[in-house]
């Protein structure tokens, strides 16, 4: 087993700079937390453990008995005009409009990232997709910052 040095991170960082951490974590798949130099914690994507096919066995969070308020661009909207500098990563972009329930897909599960990502690509006027999947509100064709 490889392990990209970038992935070796002091404690604290997931305390002060959380969604850096996720980020490096979707980069290299998983990274491992450091106290006094030592490993002592991993955090790992699913799929690092349960191997490409069983990816589909992971639990999916359903609500098929509501219904959506929005389209997933205007619940896109709505999360990232609260979201401090109006970005998100497209990921945590999906989980807090599920977690609002602003928006679920016709089975009642949440938004992929991938289905954010491409609406992206569908209203290049409204969004901008950035390295590292981060997804901008734009502003009247301008990002907002």
């Amino acid at each position: 087993m490889s392990i990209d040095l970038d992935a070796l991170i002091p404690f604290e960082r997931i305390k002060n700079e959380p969604q850096q951490v996720f980020d490096l974590v979707d980069k290299c798949g998983q990274v491992i937390l450091l106290k006094n130099n030592a490993p002592a914690y991993i955090i790992v994507k699913p799929e690092m453990v349960l191997g490409f096919q069983q990816q589909a066995a992971i639990p999916t969070i359903t609500n098929k008995h509501k219904s959506s308020a929005y389209t997933l661009q205007e619940a896109m909207k709505l999360v990232l005009l609260e979201t401090e500098g109006n970005q998100l990563h497209a990921a945590e972009l999906a989980d807090t409009i599920f977690l609002k329930g602003l928006y679920y897909k016709k089975n009642g599960s949440k938004a992929e990232y991938n289905q954010i990502r491409a609406r992206c690509g569908h209203y290049p006027d409204m969004f901008e997709a950035l390295p590292g999947n981060i997804i901008r509100l734009k502003i009247s064709g301008k990002s907002v910052h």
